[in-house]
């Protein structure tokens, strides 16, 4: 989906002019996405700070969401997750924790769109790809690595009507956490329901694509097809997912805002030149 995002957006006219790959362009737009990446933690880490009434709005609904998660949980276990049990995509070319079912189509599809962007030398795809890659690294990080462990919150029952279901680690309590639990850096069932990792990733990058070609149909769409692969598989809450595409959601903006913020910068310098009789200094924005 992201691929064919890159060629419905690539500029047929500009193609012929193209010089394909220039890898100082590449080296460039590569050095300047690993330079940001502090700026990056920095703006993720304190904005929420910065800004405390979305913060706490934002903070509400996930909170709102959780008083009624079991009716609404039971909900969408019914009506949204069993009519599409039996829909799910394949994996593509290699299966790892990180690129199983749907979420090699994610994975392989932003490292197919940087790839391509290089041969292509398009510096905006570039950048458009390797954002989504962080994107989804932060998910990881954030989701997985920092706020699972601080809520500590056990999964549903798969069938939260009959309140039944094999694994000790789901149940039927939507109030049951118990925080600041152990990392655990592989996929586990004991206490790692909130937030949803994999909400997060999802959203995170279909907001870099979307911020990057302000447009929401085509990355939003391919959101939807890949989250609803093997829907019963991701066992969370409602709530989760709520707070999943809230976080993923800034994550992917404060990416976007951090190189845009950086662009802009550059754009903006002194220089001396030369001038009758003396010299000249000039500002440039």
């Amino acid at each position: 989906f992201v691929t064919l995002f890159f060629i419905v957006f690539l500029d047929a006219a500009e193609l012929k002019k193209r010089s394909f790959f220039n890898l100082d362009v590449a080296g460039d737009v590569l050095t300047n996405s690993i330079k940001n990446m502090p700026s990056d933690f920095y703006n993720i880490a304190v904005t929420p700070f910065t800004h405390p009434g979305e913060t706490a709005m934002y903070g509400g609904i996930i909170a709102g969401f959780v008083l009624v998660d079991k009716p609404v949980t039971k909900f969408y276990q019914e009506k949204i997750e069993e009519p599409l049990d039996l829909y799910s995509l394949p994996t593509i070319i290699y299966d790892s924790p990180f690129t199983h079912g749907a979420d090699s189509w994610l994975v392989f599809g932003t490292v197919g769109h940087y790839l391509a962007s290089v041969v292509l030398s398009d510096s905006k795809n570039q950048k458009a790809s390797l954002m989504a890659m962080k994107a989804i690294g932060y998910s990881y990080a954030i989701s997985h690595v920092l706020l699972k462990p601080v809520f500590g919150r056990n999964r549903p029952k798969s069938n939260l009507r009959e309140c039944k279901d094999f694994d000790p680690h789901h149940v039927c309590d939507p109030y049951d956490f118990k925080p600041f639990q152990s990392i655990k850096f592989n996929s586990s069932q004991d206490r790692t329901a909130m937030p949803s990792f994999h909400v997060t990733m999802y959203f995170s990058v279909a907001k870099v694509y979307q911020e990057m070609y302000d447009n929401y149909w085509l990355p939003y769409t391919a959101l939807a097809v890949i989250f609803a692969s093997d829907i019963k598989g991701h066992k969370h809450w409602v709530g989760d997912m709520v707070a999943g595409g809230i976080i993923g959601t800034y994550i992917g903006s404060q990416i976007v805002k951090t190189s845009q913020n950086t662009q802009e910068s550059k754009k903006s310098n002194f220089s001396l030149l030369p001038f009758p009789n003396g010299i000249m200094l000039s500002y440039q924005f």
